[in-house]
């Protein structure tokens, strides 16, 4: 029996006691959240000078910030064009690990593209790449973290989207990823290998801009806290005190805060500019601006995601309106579950089960040498664990 459920049995009870007490405390901190929201939309000017004042003062932020739209705006779409392209891109990994006989890394991508409104099938691509032993294996010895992998993701992911667009695609284009839009916030990697990466994303960012490509990063049930920071960065500077976010303690999902904003379906919020800052990320790095979109179909129950997009498209009339009605119309493709379909595709095509990196495993020692592959051993942790 893999579980002792007796033991469960005997925690059931206290667990669900805490949980709902959390909750009970969410709920609390929502309408905190929620009235300091409102009185930050009545004092714009106050809001604006402490994040300015944060922004010249913290090395460390995460944070939204107001763009001109009322930071209570709750937006329906119009409708969506009845042509365009819509481009989807999503990557899975394998990771070097110590434990298999081979130390080597993998990326996947898969990409869906769709000429709306055309009456042609979509096309699909899976590009597979074998990493360098270069980059699996550093001249110090440590392997590749998974970090690093996650990054060479991202930046497949872009190249690949960016390989799929052509002069005869109807336009608008927009392309869609899984995740963040800005790659580098939560990364740690420094040094040659980041910076190359950091090259590389910063080109074409570039490039789509220049083509005028409208790019999203799709954030499902986001459980970030930049707008609870923009409120508690709001708090301070009205009491007068100085704000120290390792003593926040007004950290709340924004989904929480903007539920009964966006009740109706397909609704966004306001748009604010994501203030990213931290010590090692790059300078050329993309601005972003996000906004939060209730994709259910359902009235007064919503289902917010964050869809996070360039600031210059902010700044370009007219395409934040139309990303808004095509993701939603997209999303309203799995109603039951709402969530962009091509976006659901491309996972499909990307994912990568753990028998097909055994077989590329096998595949790889069987091009060795057979003398070397008897001093190739998987760990008996991990020889033990594939045992049914």
């Amino acid at each position: 029996m893999p579980l002792n459920y007796a033991q469960l049995d005997h925690r059931r009870d206290q667990f669900a006691a805490q949980y709902e007490a959390w909750l009970a405390e969410q709920t609390a901190q929502g309408e905190t959240l929620r009235t300091l929201f409102r009185a930050a939309a009545e004092d714009p000017e106050l809001l604006r000078r402490a994040i300015e004042d944060a922004e010249q003062q913290q090395t460390n932020l995460y944070l939204a910030k107001p763009t001109s739209e009322p930071i209570l705006s709750h937006i329906a779409p119009l409708p969506a064009p009845p042509r365009y392209t819509l481009i989807a891109a999503d990557g899975s990994q394998i990771a070097p690990s110590r434990h298999r006989a081979l130390q080597f890394a993998i990326v996947n991508v898969g990409l869906i593209k769709a000429q709306i409104g055309s009456g042609e099938p979509p096309e699909t691509w899976i590009e597979t790449d074998l990493l360098g032993l270069d980059q699996v294996i550093s001249k110090d010895g440590m392997l590749m973290s998974e970090d690093e992998v996650a990054l060479q993701r991202d930046l497949a992911e872009r190249k690949l989207i960016r390989q799929a667009i052509t002069s005869e695609d109807i336009e608008p284009i927009i392309t869609l990823t899984d995740g963040p839009l800005d790659v580098f916030y939560r990364s740690t990697i420094q040094g040659d290998r980041g910076e190359q990466v950091q090259r590389e994303v910063f080109e074409i960012d570039q490039n789509l801009r220049e083509r005028k490509i409208m790019t999203a990063g799709y954030i499902d049930k986001p459980g970030s806290a930049m707008i609870s920071r923009m409120l508690a960065l709001f708090s301070a500077a009205r009491e007068g005190v100085p704000f120290d976010p390792q003593k926040n303690e007004l950290n709340l999902s924004d989904r929480v805060i903007l539920r009964e904003i966006l009740s109706q379906p397909g609704e966004r919020s306001a748009v604010f500019e994501a203030i990213t800052r931290k010590p090692n990320k790059p300078v050329n790095s993309l601005p972003v601006a996000f906004f939060y979109l209730n994709v259910s179909g359902i009235p007064e129950e919503p289902c917010l995601a964050r869809v996070e997009f360039p600031l210059w498209m902010f700044e370009t009339p007219g395409l934040v309106e139309q990303l808004h009605s095509v993701v939603y119309k997209e999303a309203q493709v799995l109603d039951s579950h709402p969530y962009p379909y091509l976006l659901h595709r491309a996972h499909e095509l990307a994912v990568v089960r753990r028998i097909e990196a055994d077989e590329i495993e096998a595949q790889l020692q069987s091009q060795l040498d057979p003398r070397l592959q008897t001093r190739l051993q998987r760990s008996n942790k991990d020889y033990l664990k594939g045992l049914s």
